[in-house]
């Protein structure tokens, strides 16, 4: 998830934001083969 955590701070203004970025970031993740 290392790639992600730039995306996660800059929107880690808003919880929700964070919360969405990190949900995607977990299922882009999970969906891999």
């Amino acid at each position: 998830l290392k790639e992600w955590r730039a995306v996660a701070t800059r929107y880690e203004k808003t919880a929700t934001s964070f919360l969405a970025v990190i949900h995607i970031a977990a299922a882009a993740d999970w969906i891999k083969p």
